[in-house]
């Protein structure tokens, strides 16, 4: 089971939704046709007609459908407010396969009921433009991080050392984009430099402390 929680630090906040408007209720909405989209819609979120000449890149999903169980869950991660513009090889020739490589090890070696995982970009500065507006960023980097807090100490070396965290990250260009595995900390240090910040950022609650310790440490 994998479930896309915040155990964040305080200050860094993470927002996925917009709202077209403050009137409206809190509950989502399907959208009607492109050709009765309301401004407001526009002006707040991408819409599909921003793709329509955007013939490199694919819809690329930020919350992956292939880490949700529930029909419901994965459903509700084709949202376009879940959705950047990925290069269509890297999305799936490379980022796709090593959502899977993700899923399969947390499934395997995570134990308990709960893992988190956040996923994230870079940015570039370069857009997909629509008419004369710049209507999508173009991410430089994907990257992702979990955190499992009681895994299978037990596991083969090769992914014991991937636990209770690991991260990764990747170019989003035409070639080049290879996924980077790294610690949680190199990856931290990574996204500060990329974006070019002194501030102190956490991506886990504690840097995803390993259940496992705590357990060792009363046994004593």
């Amino acid at each position: 089971m994998f479930v896309y929680a915040e155990p964040c630090k305080e200050g860094l906040e993470l927002k996925h939704l917009n709202l077209a408007s403050l009137d409206e209720g809190g509950n989502m909405k399907i959208l009607p046709s492109s050709g009765d989209l309301e401004p407001l819609i526009q002006e707040s979120q991408a819409v599909l007609d921003d793709y329509s000449d955007a013939v490199e890149y694919s819809r690329g999903l930020l919350n992956p459908d292939q880490h949700q169980a529930d029909p419901e869950d994965k459903a509700s991660t084709y949202t376009l407010t879940n959705v950047v513009p990925q290069i269509t090889n890297f999305l799936d020739e490379t980022w796709s396969t090593y959502l899977d490589v993700v899923r399969h090890r947390l499934n395997n070696f995570c134990r308990g009921k709960q893992s988190y995982m956040i996923n994230g970009v870079t940015v570039s500065g370069a857009t997909i433009q629509r008419g004369n507006e710049a209507r999508l960023g173009i991410p430089k980097h994907l990257w992702l991080a979990y955190c499992c807090p009681r895994f299978d100490r037990n596991s083969p070396y090769e992914v014991r050392f991937m636990f209770p965290s690991y991260g990764a990250y990747a170019l989003n260009e035409q070639e080049g984009h290879e996924v980077t595995e790294v610690p949680l900390k190199t990856l931290e240090r990574f996204l500060k430099k990329q974006m070019d910040t002194e501030s102190n950022l956490s991506i886990f609650y504690k840097d995803c402390v390993s259940e496992n310790t705590f357990r060792k440490r009363r046994k004593r």
